[in-house]
């Protein structure tokens, strides 16, 4: 499965995982050229671990690509389910 396609699956399967805000900080990063405190990385359970990575290659080798604008879509549809899911 494609990497991405997992990712969003992880979102929309687990909305309020505490370990989605590694995964917004780590597209927050790749798509803003910023930092990210790889301790995080280490905390993730190992499956989450090894989609990490796979993002960060992913985003190497796609980074000319529409990669970029996918993850952001992602991060959006992400933080819109965590509204949603702690609404009254």
């Amino acid at each position: 499965m494609n990497t991405l396609k997992q990712l969003e699956q992880r979102l929309i399967c687990k909305p309020v995982d505490p370990d989605n805000a590694f995964f917004k900080n780590l597209i927050q990063a790749l798509c803003s050229k910023d930092t990210l405190d790889l301790a995080g990385l280490y905390e993730l359970p190992y499956e989450d671990f090894e989609l990490a990575v796979a993002i960060m290659k992913s985003w190497r080798l796609d980074r000319y690509t529409k990669t970029k604008d996918r993850l952001r879509e992602l991060v959006c549809l992400s933080a819109e389910q965590d509204s949603q899911s702690r609404a009254p």
